[in-house]
């Protein structure tokens, strides 16, 4: 019976979520379970790419925490959800950033992270401890 139940589990369809990694302090957001490689754009952002045709399928984000600590707790309303939305996340760090900071290729980075967060209303459901 429990093998039957454990190969069950391993044909699940694969649902995107994003997650934080404490212990890298990175939030996590992969819309297809494909290999994939990574291309790291900045200090910030990471692109996951579709091994077969390179394209954008998710992104990492490193530094989560502090960065929200930083630029996003305390703009946070008490009507928020309790929950935060990764597209404000990365348009907050290209507002500060400052689009002409970004080189060509971080910009078309950075916008395709966007439509992926935004496509998919991709949320951080736990966010990480704050103190």
């Amino acid at each position: 019976m429990q093998d039957t139940i454990s190969r069950a589990d391993l044909f699940a369809r694969y649902t995107p979520i994003a997650v934080y990694y404490e212990d890298a302090d990175t939030v996590e957001y992969i819309r297809k379970d494909v290999p994939s490689v990574n291309r790291r754009v900045d200090g910030f952002l990471t692109l996951v790419l579709d091994m077969t045709d390179r394209k954008a399928i998710g992104f990492r984000l490193k530094g989560f925490k502090n960065f929200y600590i930083h630029h996003l707790k305390e703009k946070e309303t008490e009507d928020r959800e309790h929950f935060l939305k990764l597209v404000e996340v990365i348009e907050k760090a290209i507002e500060i950033a400052g689009n002409k900071v970004f080189e060509r290729e971080a910009k078309e980075a950075y916008a395709q992270a966007r439509q992926i967060a935004k496509e998919d209303d991709a949320a951080l459901h736990e966010l990480p401890d704050a103190a």
